[in-house]
């Protein structure tokens, strides 16, 4: 097996064509990664406050969460 095949095959993730990626490839890459990382820190950020509210509610009727409901929304105007 030659170095040159050994090297394209393991050593760097190549584009499409074959050719290097570049810094600003890398950069967009990473970005990208960042913001799914936030999009995931929200949702179980949500998940936490939606399963707070479940609890707090759960002995509640339902006028009594339609207002916490309104003054929630409110709140997050």
């Amino acid at each position: 097996m030659k170095l040159k095949t050994l090297l394209e095959g393991y050593a760097w993730e190549r584009n499409a064509d074959g050719s290097l990626p570049t810094l600003a490839d890398a950069t967009q890459k990473h970005q990208a990664n960042t913001i799914n990382e936030n999009d995931k820190a929200v949702e179980l950020a949500f998940i936490k406050v939606v399963d707070h509210l479940k609890e707090v509610t759960k002995n509640l009727n339902e006028d009594q969460i339609n207002k916490i409901e309104v003054l929630l929304l409110d709140q997050l105007k």
